[in-house]
């Protein structure tokens, strides 16, 4: 009887290798063979339609018009400009000394750390000190120092 179990398990052993066989031999014959591109359909060359052009067209009505003509609409105005100009923003907060000096400059409600050279509200860093930094934006110098002097937190120096 343990040869009949043996048997079946031989004989499926056998059946999975056939079928193994059979699906790499129609995997590779499929292969062998070069794919044919598709041909074109016999016959006149069909005409395809081409798709209408759109022209583009001057708008009839002025810009911030009401199209259905129900009331006219008032074009927005622009915001107030109350804004404070950049060097009444600027304040030195701190000097960083390291490898390098750098500068801790608050700009509104953002902090810099900015090494000589670099660019704040269109001033460049001119120079670094102990207690004050050196703006410039073309000839114009703004000096900020770390204790802001009787008078107020910036200083314009005139050469």
């Amino acid at each position: 009887m343990a040869q009949k179990g043996q048997r079946q398990d031989v004989a499926f052993l056998a059946l999975a290798v056939a079928v193994l066989a059979v699906g790499v031999a129609l995997f590779v014959g499929l292969r062998a063979f070069p794919r044919r591109p598709p041909q074109e359909p016999k016959g006149p060359p069909v005409a395809r339609p081409t798709p209408p052009l759109r022209l583009a067209t001057k708008p009839s009505q002025p810009p911030g018009h009401d199209p259905f003509g129900s009331r006219p609409i008032k074009p927005p105005e622009p915001p107030p400009q109350a804004k404070p100009k950049p060097a009444e923003e600027l304040k030195l907060v701190g000097i960083v000394r390291g490898k390098e000096l750098l500068a801790v400059i608050r700009y509104g409600d953002r902090r810099y750390y900015s090494r000589q050279g670099a660019r704040i509200a269109g001033y460049t860093l001119a120079e670094i000190g102990s207690q004050r930094v050196v703006l410039t934006k073309g000839e114009e110098r703004l000096a900020l120092s770390l204790r802001p002097p009787q008078t107020g937190a910036t200083v314009r120096e005139s050469d």
